[in-house]
This record gives structure tokens, C-alpha cells and sequence, in this order.
């Protein structure tokens, strides 16, 4: 999975669209979106967002969508006067990859009476199924750096601890080279099932999201993730990690468990990193 700055870098690097600015150009072209959009800021995706004059850090935390290949993202969000769209364009600047990012509410007028609301509905709905890991119902990698993200470095920032656990199913891999997709989805919703029970409900404190494959994430706050792993270990250890291969067979599974803590590295990405480098 390639991190938003990896990504902004390369949208740096190859895009039809005005890549390159100098500090003047940037200034001038930020002054030009101004007058379209209610809101035009740079950000870097490791360090939130940054003075457009200086490129120093503001000290604030900045929900940059995820980028795709040519460094675009869109997300919708909800703000004080109702849903707006952040639109994001991976550029460079002065030799510096960052990410401009435009936001504007979207229209609130629609013609049929309650149409407002069931689009609202609709919208929520399709977000919250564009977050969510088809497989197990978790979430995934996008709700994990779109939402939950800036949520937890603002907490770190703030002196809480947080830091990441990273979950690896052994057998996945295994399964679907020799048994079948069903058998290893089969593993991944009993391992997941596990993991959400231990996690828990409170979303405020930590949240489950499987990355890919036979990856997971918990993102602790307010709690060292180094306690989180070794209630997940006491918990794998006490389920019966068994799932249906098919009808008539049935298998189970083993877990890597593994932890970083948000200050061995003072990074969102690196912190990710080091808890999957310690499986």
C-alpha cells in the first residue's frame, strides 16, 4: 500500500496538469482558487498542513484524502453548514512534494421536497461502504488514513499515547494457493471477528482495519499499543480460531501479533511501518 506522500511525489513527477511551482506561483495560484473555493490550503501528508509561504508546518493535522497513481483524491465530509467536497492534487513545490487541497459545500438546494435528506442518506451510506473491507465489515486502509488518521496524530500531538498493532493471519496465503478464496475469506471474518471483540466499540480509543491480504491494523489512543498486542495474543489464545473449509472440513488458524508506539517514530506511516517490519 503507497502512502499519500509516496503518491504526491509521484503525481509530482508525471501529470499533464502544472506540477512544478515556485513559492510566488504557488501564492499566486492558492489567490486565483480563493476566489472558487471556500477554502485553499497545502499540506504534507506527514506533517499536516503548511504555511503556503514558508512550507514550515502549521501545527495542525490536515484529513488529506487518499491519493491515487496521478496523485488526485476526493473525499466528502461532513462540516458545520453541512456536507463538503475536499478535492486534492498531488504538487510540487520549490523541489518540495506537497498537496493542494480545495474544498466547497456541496449544493444544499434540491428540487423534490426530502430529497436533501435522502441524499444525505444515500451518501452517508456509500461512504461508510467505501470505508468498510468487503470481506470481514471492518474497515480498510481508507477509513484508516481518512478518518481515523488525523484523529489519532492530533492525540499523539497532544501527548496521549498512541500507537499501532499489526495482526498478520499465517495461513491466508496458504489457503487460497490450495484451497480456495472462500476458505481463506472463511479464516479472515473468524480472525476479524476476534479482533473486533477485543478492540471493542469505543472507536474514540481504537479501531480495527484490515489493511490487505491477510493484514490487520488496530490504532490505539489513550492506551500504549504494546497493552493492545498482548490482550489480542490472550485473546487468540483463548478463542477457538476454527473456520469451515468447506462442508465437510474444517480448519484453523495461527496469528503474528506485533506493535510499534507513535513515539519511536513521531510519523504516522513510519509508526505502520515498524509494527509490520516487527512480524
Amino acid at each position: 500500500m503507497k502512502s499519500p506522500y509516496t503518491l504526491c511525489r509521484k503525481a509530482a513527477e508525471g501529470n499533464n496538469m502544472k506540477q512544478e511551482y515556485t513559492l510566488a506561483e504557488l501564492q499566486t495560484e492558492m489567490d486565483a482558487l480563493a476566489q472558487l473555493f471556500d477554502s485553499v490550503t497545502l499540506a504534507d501528508p506527514r506533517m499536516g498542513l503548511l504555511d503556503p509561504a514558508t512550507l514550515q508546518p502549521l501545527n495542525k493535522v490536515a484529513a488529506v484524502p487518499v491519493l491515487d497513481a496521478d496523485g488526485r483524491g476526493m473525499r466528502i465530509v461532513k462540516a458545520k453548514n453541512g456536507l463538503e467536497a475536499v478535492i486534492a492534487q498531488g504538487i510540487s513545490v520549490a523541489g518540495t512534494p506537497c498537496v493542494l487541497m480545495l474544498a466547497m459545500p456541496l449544493p444544499r438546494r434540491l428540487q423534490a421536497d426530502g430529497a436533501e435528506d435522502a441524499f444525505t442518506r444515500a451518501l452517508s451510506q456509500m461512504q461508510d461502504d467505501l470505508r468498510r473491507d468487503h470481506v470481514t465489515g471492518v474497515y480498510n486502509a481508507v477509513y484508516l488514513n481518512e478518518e481515523f488518521r488525523p484523529k489519532a496524530e492530533q492525540a499523539a500531538l497532544n501527548g496521549q499515547p498512541m500507537g499501532v498493532v499489526m495482526v498478520r493471519v499465517n495461513e491466508y496465503w496458504q489457503l487460497r494457493e490450495n484451497e480456495s478464496e472462500s476458505a481463506a475469506n472463511c479464516c479472515l471474518n473468524m480472525a476479524a471477528g476476534i479482533l473486533q471483540l477485543t478492540v471493542g466499540p469505543d472507536h474514540e480509543k481504537a479501531v480495527l482495519a484490515r489493511l490487505n491480504d491477510g493484514f490487520f491494523a488496530i490504532v490505539t489512543v489513550g492506551t500504549p499499543a504494546a497493552a493492545m498486542a498482548q490482550t489480542v495474543r490472550e485473546a487468540m489464545n483463548d478463542s477457538r480460531r476454527e473456520f469451515n473449509i468447506s462442508l465437510s472440513r474444517r480448519g484453523s488458524f495461527t496469528v503474528e501479533v506485533a506493535s510499534a508506539e507513535w513515539g519511536e517514530t513521531a510519523s504516522w506511516d513510519m509508526t505502520l511501518s515498524l509494527a509490520q517490519q516487527r512480524l
